[in-house]
């Protein structure tokens, strides 16, 4: 017969620190989506514009860990941190009544500095 042996854990600090940001998350979610049904706007817009702002914000940080993993500035870097600068930048217009259609040859100019700039780095 197998004999089973009972081990006591020690709860894992970073799990405790990811279901505080997780609360975080759904509590801000909750009130950006209270905001809405409520009529609040924000600049002539809904509040839920707001929710576009997580993303940016996990990309961002992605692009800074890889920055400090890399410890310079390297294509991966750029490119990653890009696509967290163009999504604020079209929130960021839009929210200022700026049009939006001319942001996208922004894109790819920053594109092609990119290839200039880190053009035989990895």
């Amino acid at each position: 017969m197998k004999q089973e042996t009972i081990v006591k854990s020690e709860p894992i600090k970073w799990e405790h620190e990811v279901g505080k940001w997780m609360g975080a998350f759904m509590i801000l979610t909750g009130a950006i989506f209270l905001m809405g049904t409520a009529g609040i706007t924000i600049a002539g817009h809904s509040p839920s514009m707001l929710l576009a702002l997580f993303p940016i914000y996990w990309i961002g940080a992605s692009a800074y860990w890889r920055y400090k993993e890399d410890g310079r500035l390297t294509r991966r870097v750029f490119s990653i941190a890009v696509f967290a600068v163009l999504p604020l930048a079209y929130i960021a217009a839009m929210v200022l009544g700026y049009s939006i259609s001319g942001l996208w040859p922004l894109g790819i100019i920053v594109a092609g500095v990119s290839f200039i700039l880190f053009g035989r780095s990895k």
